[in-house]
C-alpha cells in the first residue's frame, strides 16, 4: 500500500494531536437542530465559516508544532484500524475495499454506497504504456471523494501515483487536495503491481459556487519490472518513469448540491491543558464533520496556548450510533485557527445518526485517559 509522496512528507511530522475534554451540554437542542436540518435539509446556514489564522515564524524548538499547526494533518501513513471491510455492498466498486483497513474515509464511503450517494464515471485516459480510469465520485458542498484505477503495460510496475488533482473548468483553477491513498491489486491473493487502486479527497469552499464541469488530472510513476523488489534500500531516481498527464473530464451530478451542511452550536465548555475552551460549532454534511474549538477567554488567546491545546490529544474520532450499528469516524485533517483549532472527520449523516460523540485520548502511561464529548446525545 502506498500513499502519495506529498502525503508521506506531511505525515512524517504529524504524530501527536488533540485535546482534553469534559462535556455536559444542552444535547436535546443539538439533537433537534440536527434532525430538523436533516429533514428540512436544504437550508444553507447564514453563519460564516471560522477564519483560519495565519501566524508567522517562531523559535526553532517549535518547528514541529508549527508544522502541525499550519499544515492540514492527514492520517498516519501506517495502516490504520479503520475497521474490517463492512457488509455494505459497493457493487462494481467492491475492489476498493482493498483500501478499507487503512482508509479513514471507509465508513463515509459505506454510508454513501448504502444510500446510492455515488456517481459512477467509468471514463479512462490512455497514453503509451499508461492508463487511468476515473471510476466513481461522491461529493457534497464541502468535499469530493474520487476513486480511480491505474494500469501499466507489461514490463512496468506502478511505483506510485505521482499526483492526482481536479480542476474546476469554470475557473481554470485546481481545487484544494486533502491527499490520496492507494494500493496495488490483490484480488488473486498476490500483489499485482501493474494495477493500482486509489482514493483521493478534494476540499471545497461552500461559500463559492458549487463546481460542475471538472477535469481529473493524474500522473503515474512506474519502474521496470523487478526494480521494486527491495525499496527499503532506496530508489534510484533514474529508475522511475513518469506518464504524461492523464486527464478525464466529467460533470458532477447536481444531486450532490441537494443535501446542504447542517450547523449546530453546542457551546460546550471544557478544560484542555488547563485552558478553558469551547466546542463552539459543528458542521455536518454527508461526507464531512467539522468541529471548531476555541479558547474561551480572550486574554488567554496566545500563541503558546493555541499550540498547547492543538497538540494536547491524539486518537481523535467521532463515534456515531445509527440503526445500522456503531461506527467510528476517523479524523482526516486538522488545522489551527486564530482562537483555537478545527478538526475534520468522516461522516455518515445519510445514516441519520442517533448520537455523535467526539472521543479524545490524552496523556500516556498512568496519565492516559479517554474523554467523550457529546455532540449529539
Amino acid at each position: 500500500m502506498n500513499n502519495s509522496r506529498e502525503e508521506q512528507a506531511m505525515l512524517s511530522d504529524a504524530v501527536r494531536m488533540h485535546k482534553e475534554a469534559q462535556a455536559d451540554a444542552g444535547g436535546n437542542e443539538i439533537r433537534m437542530a440536527v434532525q430538523a436540518g436533516m429533514e428540512r435539509g436544504r437550508r444553507r446556514s447564514w453563519q460564516g465559516r471560522l477564519t483560519r489564522g495565519s501566524f508567522i515564524g517562531l523559535a526553532a524548538a517549535a518547528v514541529a508544532a508549527l508544522i502541525l499547526f499550519f499544515i492540514p494533518i492527514l492520517h498516519d501513513s501506517t495502516p490504520q484500524t479503520a475497521g474490517p471491510a463492512g457488509t455494505v455492498n459497493w457493487g462494481e466498486f467492491e475492489k476498493y475495499k482493498r483500501l478499507y483497513s487503512f482508509d479513514m474515509e471507509a465508513a463515509t464511503l459505506d454510508s454513501a454506497f448504502r444510500h446510492g450517494y455515488i456517481q459512477p464515471v467509468n471514463q479512462s485516459a490512455v497514453s503509451g504504456d499508461y492508463q487511468i480510469t476515473l471510476d466513481a465520485v461522491t461529493a457534497d458542498e464541502n468535499r469530493i471523494i474520487f476513486l480511480y484505477t491505474a494500469n501499466v503495460a507489461e514490463g512496468q510496475e506502478i511505483y506510485n501515483i505521482n499526483s492526482a488533482r481536479i480542476k474546476n473548468l469554470a475557473t481554470g483553477y485546481y481545487l484544494e487536495s486533502e491527499g490520496q491513498i492507494g494500493g496495488h491489486d490483490e484480488s488473486t491473493g498476490l500483489e499485482e503491481k501493474r494495477i493500482f487502486y486509489g482514493r483521493g479527497v478534494i476540499q471545497l469552499d461552500r461559500t463559492k459556487p458549487f463546481p460542475e464541469q471538472l477535469e481529473a488530472d493524474f500522473q503515474i510513476a512506474s519502474m521496470d519490472t523487478g526494480k521494486m523488489k527491495d525499496l527499503k534500500k532506496g530508489v534510484n531516481v533514474a529508475d522511475v518513469h513518469y506518464s504524461p498527464r492523464l486527464k478525464v473530464s466529467f460533470k458532477l451530478d447536481p444531486k450532490f448540491k441537494g443535501q446542504q451542511t447542517v450547523i449546530v452550536q453546542p457551546d460546550v465548555d471544557f478544560m484542555l491543558e488547563g485552558i478553558a475552551v469551547t466546542l463552539e460549532k459543528v458542521e455536518i454534511s454527508p461526507l464531512l464533520i467539522r468541529t471548531m474549538i476555541k479558547i474561551k477567554n480572550e486574554p488567554e488567546i496566545t500563541w503558546q496556548n493555541r499550540q498547547e491545546i492543538f497538540v494536547a490529544g491524539y486518537g481523535n474520532e467521532i463515534q456515531s450510533v445509527t440503526k445500522y450499528g456503531t461506527v467510528h469516524l476517523g479524523m482526516t485533517a486538522g488545522s489551527g485557527t486564530y482562537d483555537g483549532f478545527e478538526r475534520r472527520y468522516g461522516s455518515n449523516l445519510l445514516d441519520q445518526p442517533k448520537s455523535l460523540n467526539m472521543i479524545l485520548k490524552t496523556g500516556t502511561g498512568k496519565n492516559a485517559k479517554e474523554i467523550n464529548v457529546p455532540i449529539l446525545p
